[in-house]
């Protein structure tokens, strides 16, 4: 087939979690002997790509002024004649890709990528309204409108049902499994990893690292700087204990060997689709400890962290880990058993292809 993923940034250009898991399923495309093209917005000078895939780009004018790329899209689209487009996140490209679909003969796959991509978002009045509302309609217009749509959740799907009254299926967020065995260090890493922006509330690790700082641990945080245009965590904030180290912002790589070496990683957001480090910690035996994030409730169910509600809690969720190995050993070697089960790219990877094929099938 020949297969478009577009995107409105690919990993060349943001190292994201929906860039990162687009590239993996490109990788397992690629293997399989499809043709693929990724396509996005230029934003900035492109970093290495993918060996097989085709990188086309569109002018970058954000995802508020998406829709003035419709013309430059809808000409890419035709020269390539996709059998089939994938696209992920809902932006603009959503409804302008499934549009071209439907007067073509072309199947779309939309996958979401967060909390909210199933719902019917308030556009608030502000000097953007139309703007917000052109990016919120065309979104709303693509998730009606394409052939196929791909849940990371059984939630998403949920409210997938809910506000638009569209079903989907379930695929998770597939990762490489790396083979064991995983030496954690001594004293014990406590990690935090994640772009550094409102969401994420990076400051809460902070202040969880200062609430334990007599435990015998190394808090480490990980991630892209903050634009200090739009978020930064104050500085009276940033001045820790030496019981916290910043790493800055590392390769997918890097972090995964980081986090094969933790015993605990600790997530502050307010919301999340589906989050990359919680998988690449499964595999790894290292336990989650979320503070609000927990998709589907499976670090309750399946005993492979906590959901700990409030920063009190937070705080002794993680410092019962670190005074108990054999508990954190414990539950990584049962979050690594559910993460292969059920988060390996080869079987995440081929439930794609399969539902890539039932719709080249259908044409």
């Amino acid at each position: 087939m020949k297969i478009v993923v577009l995107l409105q940034a690919s990993s060349r250009f943001v190292k994201g979690g929906s860039e990162l898991q687009a590239d993996l399923l490109m990788n397992e495309l690629v293997k399989a002997g499809h043709e693929v093209f990724c396509v996005s917005d230029m934003t900035g000078e492109p970093g290495p790509g993918l060996d097989g895939v085709e990188y086309i780009y569109l002018k970058s004018r954000g995802r508020k002024f998406a829709a003035w790329n419709f013309v430059p899209l809808m000409k890419i689209l035709e020269r390539i004649d996709p059998d089939l487009i994938y696209q992920r996140f809902r932006v603009p490209y959503t409804g302008m890709a499934a549009w071209y679909a439907k007067k073509r003969r072309c199947k779309m796959v939309f996958n979401m990528a967060n909390v909210r991509d199933p719902r019917k978002n308030k556009v608030a009045w502000s000097r953007m309204f139309p703007f917000d509302f052109i990016v919120e309609h065309l979104g709303r217009y693509g998730i009606r409108n394409v052939d196929e749509i791909v849940a990371q959740t059984h939630e998403q799907r949920l409210a997938l049902r809910e506000n638009f009254g569209r079903d989907c299926v379930v695929i998770r967020n597939g990762h490489p499994v790396p083979e064991p065995p995983f030496e954690k260090k001594n004293p014990p890493i406590v990690l935090w990893v994640s772009n550094v922006k409102p969401i994420k509330r990076l400051e809460l690790f902070l202040g969880l690292a200062r609430e334990l700082r007599d435990t015998p641990a190394r808090f480490v945080y990980v991630g892209r700087p903050a634009d200090n245009r739009h978020y930064s965590v104050p500085e009276e904030k940033l001045n820790h204990s030496g019981n916290v180290e910043y790493l800055g912002e590392l390769s997918y790589e890097k972090t995964n060997h980081l986090i094969a070496k933790a015993s605990v990683l600790v997530n502050t957001s307010v919301s999340e689709g589906f989050p990359n480090t919680f998988v690449q910690a499964w595999l790894r035996e290292t336990p989650v400890v979320s503070l609000d994030v927990d998709p589907d409730r499976l670090l309750e169910t399946e005993g492979i962290g906590y959901r700990s509600g409030s920063t009190e809690k937070l705080a002794g969720d993680v410092k019962a880990l670190l005074e108990d190995e054999e508990k954190r050993k414990t539950m990584g070697k049962r979050a690594r058993r559910y993460a292969v089960e059920h988060h390996d790219i080869t079987r995440v990877g081929k439930s794609y292809l399969d539902l890539f094929q039932r719709l080249r099938d259908s044409l």
